[in-house]
């Protein structure tokens, strides 16, 4: 009995093993382009670790479309751009912040643009240092996302990206005031533009007749960096994120496609009264005709939140008001007089919307809340089917 007992045991043991080790055979008989495929969902370094699988896998990795490198040293970056066995890059990432030489990083650029390279992404220590200027001309790039990576040298006629489709920029510096002008200029069929700055830029002109989904982060971290001027002329823009210092500077054409817009336009010492700031935020917002969708932060007037005793409305009410606009979303609300003065002008013009969402910040005391939640649920609506949400903010 015992002995018919054990053989049982040693046959259902065996079982799973041919059972786990016709799984591993199933994975390893898919075709190469399957598992180069897989492959390509992995950091660099880890595809090649699968070559110790078996033989089939030995070299799998150096046909993987895709490179991924966080901070390898350089000895493996380049053996590994030496032993690719494909001619092409689908994306390139590189995350470097180990001490590197400024050529050599020119060097992994290039190697990219080379290869026909479609998305790239690039992040590294240089701040100095120029990138390559075959970065702007690789007639293969579709997107582009470059992050804490060194100078662009962006002159009249230096770059080309004519499939660039997307474009993310963050904490990058400029050759000249004029580079982004030039850089947008050379990519005629620019869908989607992000730039995230903190340091001061004289002059931000962000014209194009494609773009249409642009954010915007300008904001300065303390540094005395401060845009005097920004310019946005994008007529095909869908979708709108912003988050600027407030300037009497800003210029905006008209936005006729623009249906989703996200607003956050910050006071500092320079503005000399909060009546010029809120006119003007009424103005900018009625270049957005068409705009459904509306989100406000109201808590970034900084040096009126405990001043303005009232707020004055302007004499023309914005387009979108009138016709469009169908959810407003307004965020941290602290229940000042300011903001019961855009709360309840915006209840009262906008003739067709359906949802205000209210958040509120959780350090609220309940008497504020309670206040503010009463004095809003009294005001007059223009639109009947309109519904006020209210929440603390995440």
């Amino acid at each position: 009995m015992a002995e018919e007992q054990s053989r049982k045991r040693l046959k259902h043991s065996h079982g799973e093993v041919e059972q786990a080790t016709a799984s591993i055979d199933r994975i390893s008989e898919l075709p190469e382009s399957i598992l180069c495929h897989i492959l390509s969902y992995l950091r660099t370094n880890n595809s090649v670790r699968t070559s110790i699988l078996s033989r089939r896998w030995r070299y799998l990795w150096a046909y993987v479309p895709n490179l991924f490198f966080h901070s390898e040293n350089q000895e493996i970056v380049n053996s590994v751009m030496l032993l690719r066995r494909v001619q092409t890059i689908n994306i390139f990432r590189l995350f470097h912040e180990i001490e590197c030489s400024d050529y050599q990083l020119q060097t992994w650029v290039t190697f990219a643009t080379l290869r026909n390279v479609q998305k790239i992404d690039l992040r590294f220590l240089s701040e100095e240092d120029a990138l390559p200027r075959c970065l702007f001309t690789c007639k293969t790039l579709v997107s582009m996302r470059l992050r804490s990576c060194g100078v662009i040298p962006v002159r009249r006629g230096a770059v080309c990206l004519p499939h660039l489709t997307k474009l993310h920029l963050i904490y990058v510096h400029f050759e000249a005031d004029e580079s982004l002008i030039h850089l947008i200029s050379g990519c005629p069929v620019l869908a989607e533009l992000s730039i995230q700055l903190s340091h001061g830029t004289v002059y931000r002109n962000i014209s194009s007749p494609t773009i249409k989904r642009l954010m915007l982060n300008f904001r300065s971290h303390g540094n005395g960096g401060r845009s005097d001027r920004l310019e946005i002329n994008t007529p095909a823009l869908e979708y709108l994120k912003i988050s600027d210092s407030f300037s009497e500077h800003n210029k905006c054409g008209m936005l006729n496609s623009l249906v989703q817009a996200d607003i956050n336009l910050v006071t500092d010492h320079n503005i000399p009264d909060y009546v010029l700031y809120s006119r003007s935020l009424l103005e900018f917002i009625d270049r957005f005709c068409n705009v459904k969708r509306l989100k406000l932060v109201l808590s970034s007037c900084r040096k009126f939140c405990g001043e303005i005793e009232e707020w004055k409305e302007p004499e023309q009410v914005p387009k979108c008001l009138l016709s469009h606009l169908k959810i407003v979303k307004l965020v941290n609300v602290k229940g000042k007089k300011h903001e019961f003065g855009y709360i309840e002008y915006l209840l009262w013009n906008a003739k067709v919307l359906e949802r205000m969402e209210i958040s509120y910040p959780g350090s609220l005391a309940s008497k504020e809340k309670i206040h503010l939640l009463h004095e809003i649920s009294v005001f007059r609506r223009r639109s009947s089917a309109c519904q006020v949400a209210f929440a603390q903010a995440a």
